[in-house]
């Protein structure tokens, strides 16, 4: 798809009604040549990124994945999971984005390929455009010698690029929600959003990610919701940060045990032990400190714990 994307970018340098307007044009298989050389450097990183990636996880089967086009992109399904919407789950994201970006990716190099070869071939004419009043606007490249039926042909493949660029974006969309919301869940807003205006920044991504371990992205938001309530309980006590108990006092008196009538913490041990943690974010020397509140504990929190989300990306 990024090779693709690049040379639809390039290749609107080489339209040879572009010399009529005073602009050089770019030869049509020098634009394959650089869309090559760029998509090559997305390519390694993407593919280092995901090998990594797969080792960690234990996918070694699947590990020649990150270096074969196309199955890259089922490899970061398999990486991803399943992308869970409270109860309901999309499965093998993978797979359709990986059947989505063939179907764009070849009916768009197809409709480019023959409009390079008929460029090289001379088989085109540069036609002017007027307006009502005949004045010329601009102009046009109109390509001759095309038979009836390789021109119905180009417009059939032409309709399925434009219908499955949209298509193929929404899949990739989905799948790198599920993607980084396990190796960068409180930014994965940020990092959707840029992947999906400048899709090679994908690959760029995965290489900064692939140390992290990935975790259970609702286990964390739900550990972490728990950690701030406690944090806030610690600060303002249980009435809340708009004042005092308005009573004075316990309006229930003192315990009437004396003490924790549990004895002890009911759950043996401490209830975050084993809650999941966000990694290291390799980016974290650019994040903003977060501001430390008093508490109970050192570190903000109630049960003294460190509080590990303020050197997310983008956080």
């Amino acid at each position: 798809m990024e090779f693709l994307l690049f040379l639809e970018a390039i290749f609107t340098f080489c339209d040879p009604a572009m010399q009529y307007a005073g602009l050089n044009v770019l030869p049509v298989w020098t634009a394959f040549a650089i869309a090559g050389g760029l998509y090559a450097v997305v390519y390694v990183f993407k593919a280092i990124g995901l090998l990594v990636m797969a080792k960690k996880q234990g996918k070694t089967g699947l590990a020649w994945c990150a270096f074969i086009p196309f199955a890259s992109t089922f490899l970061l399904g398999e990486l991803a999971g399943e992308l869970r919407f409270g109860s309901v789950k999309v499965k093998h994201l993978g797979i359709i984005a990986m059947v989505m970006e063939l179907i764009y990716t070849f009916s768009g190099v197809f409709v480019i390929g023959w409009q390079a070869n008929l460029i090289s071939g001379g088989s085109y004419i540069v036609e002017r455009v007027l307006n009502n009043a005949g004045d010329v606007i601009g102009y046009t490249t109109v390509f001759e010698g095309v038979s009836q039926q390789l021109q119905t042909l180009l417009n059939v493949f032409s309709v399925i690029e434009l219908v499955f660029s949209f298509v193929q974006l929404i899949a990739f969309i989905f799948l790198n929600i599920a993607f980084f919301r396990r190796y960068a869940p409180l930014s994965y807003i940020w990092m959707v959003l840029f992947c999906a205006i400048l899709p090679p920044v994908e690959a760029f991504l995965v290489f900064a990610y692939r140390n992290r371990k990935p975790i259970d992205f609702d286990a964390y938001m739900k550990e972490r919701a728990e950690r701030i309530r406690r944090a806030q309980q610690a600060q303002f006590g249980p009435y809340g940060p708009y004042g005092q108990n308005p009573y004075g006092q316990n309006p229930y008196g003192q315990n009437p045990y004396g003490q924790n009538p549990y004895g002890q913490n009911p759950y043996g041990q401490n209830p975050n032990a084993n809650a999941p943690s966000e990694p290291d974010d390799p980016f974290g020397e650019f994040s903003s400190p977060r501001p430390q509140q008093p508490s109970q504990g050192q570190d903000g929190n109630a049960d003294g714990s460190k509080d590990k989300n303020g050197d997310d990306f983008f956080s």
